[in-house]
């Protein structure tokens, strides 16, 4: 019956991880200072991950490369509901790249390969702090490869399709919490998963501009998966084996995406989008637990209720000299998880967040691009009722905020 338990409340963590809506933020530096409003601008290649119908308008020249560097820090705080004692999340920053490229075929046609790190965290508390028998530590890291054609239509309209192939790995461990001592379980398991892309572009004059794009869901399943439990007492040592087996599938979800740029003058343009992600898909997680020792094999099955999110963005491009582009931006990010599901290997919250970025031309056909993101989020409190095993938590108040920081290189040729 404690294994049970035990493996339901892993099972939840996990989905929370997933259902939480940590992205990485903005695939690219340029993008990053923007805010992330990028459905409707053309002035950096990284755009077409995020709508497809983008690349149509790099028809007119034959090869661009965009890649760089992104590093992310969440952090929280925790202060306990009964005993009042904070603890602080440890120093774990998050490194992330991102490479596109494109090659016009023809003045109509553009091939573009897209490799990105989407969603992620790194989640590490003290081994002894007071929700250790929740997580005392968790990782996610994903690849997306999107190769991509795009058709210039005419010169003011362009659409796009492409395929996601996604690739994850996670890991956690935890205490045993029914232990005294040093009692603990890690969980390993990486999987893969196929979705799809689409997109448009459209110039309706010389100064406003709009875009449209939908990215798939996608499955990714984990068939692999490894349990290790360590320095589980004796008389418990058949309900707690050195390793076992686990699989899973983990439902990423939609991304539906308005936007529209205005060029206001010469200097200034202004982009605009809003986002409707499809975290509703995460219902349920079934997780199946291969037999150990003389626990039998079992399916878990929690419901997890996740919500749609909205998100708004603004971003403002202003060329400060023929060189030099200075970069702003605004966002605000809904979070998808409920009060009841709220723990604490990845703390959700409504989002608030700034940023600011620089492009410096080097020659006619090299840029660097560095940019820089806060993001706070609400403050959120969990609590713990003793007879729903549908979340695995730790009764207190959270904070979080995140950093990011993002350098890359354009080059065309």
């Amino acid at each position: 019956m404690r294994l049970k338990y035990f493996c339901l409340g892993m099972v939840l963590s996990a989905a929370s991880a997933q259902a939480s809506g940590f992205d990485s933020g903005p695939q690219g530096a340029r993008l990053l200072g923007l805010g992330g409003a990028g459905t409707a601008y053309t002035g950096s290649l990284a755009a077409f991950g995020t709508n497809a119908g983008l690349l149509g308008q790099w028809a007119d020249s034959a090869t661009h490369l965009s890649f760089g560097g992104t590093a992310v820090l969440r952090r929280a705080s925790f202060v306990g509901l009964d005993t009042d004692v904070r603890a602080d999340q440890d120093f774990t920053p998050l490194p992330n790249g991102y490479l596109y490229a494109s090659r016009a075929i023809s003045k109509k046609v553009v091939l573009g390969l897209a490799l990105t790190t989407p969603y992620g965290y790194h989640t590490r508390w003290a081994d002894n702090w007071e929700g250790r028998a929740v997580v005392q530590e968790s990782r996610l890291n994903t690849y997306y490869v999107q190769p991509t054609v795009a058709f210039r239509l005419t010169d003011n309209f362009s659409v796009g399709a492409g395929v996601v192939y996604a690739y994850g790995k996670f890991s956690q461990c935890q205490a045993l919490g029914q232990y005294d001592g040093p009692a603990q379980a890690r969980f390993a398991g990486s999987g893969s998963g196929v979705g799809g892309s689409v997109g448009l572009f459209g110039r309706t004059g010389d100064n406003l501009s709009f875009g449209l794009s939908y990215r798939s869901g996608l499955n990714m399943k984990i068939t692999g998966g490894t349990a290790e439990y360590t320095n589980v007492p004796g008389t418990d040592a058949a309900l707690y084996a050195a390793s076992t087996g686990f699989g899973t599938t983990l439902h990423m979800p939609s991304t539906l995406a308005l936007g529209i740029a205005n060029r206001i003058n010469k200097s200034l343009l202004l982009t605009f989008d809003f986002a409707l992600t499809g975290w509703g898909s995460l219902d349920s997680l079934n997780f199946d637990v291969a037999a150990a020792g003389t626990a039998p094999a079992r399916r878990l099955i929690s419901g997890r209720r996740y919500e749609d999110a909205l998100a708004f963005r603004i971003g403002a491009e202003f060329s400060a000299s023929p060189k030099l582009t200075v970069l702003g931006g605004l966002r605000y990010d809904e979070t998808p998880v409920r009060d009841e599901y709220i723990t604490p290997d990845l703390v959700d919250a409504n989002r608030l967040g700034a940023s600011a970025g620089l492009v410096y031309q080097l020659t006619p056909r090299l840029n660097l691009e560095a940019a820089y993101s806060f993001e706070y989020g609400q403050l959120r409190t969990a609590r713990v009722t003793p007879t729903d095993t549908r979340v695995n938590n730790v009764a207190g108040t959270y904070r979080t905020a995140t950093n990011t920081v993002s350098v890359g290189v354009t080059v065309g040729f």
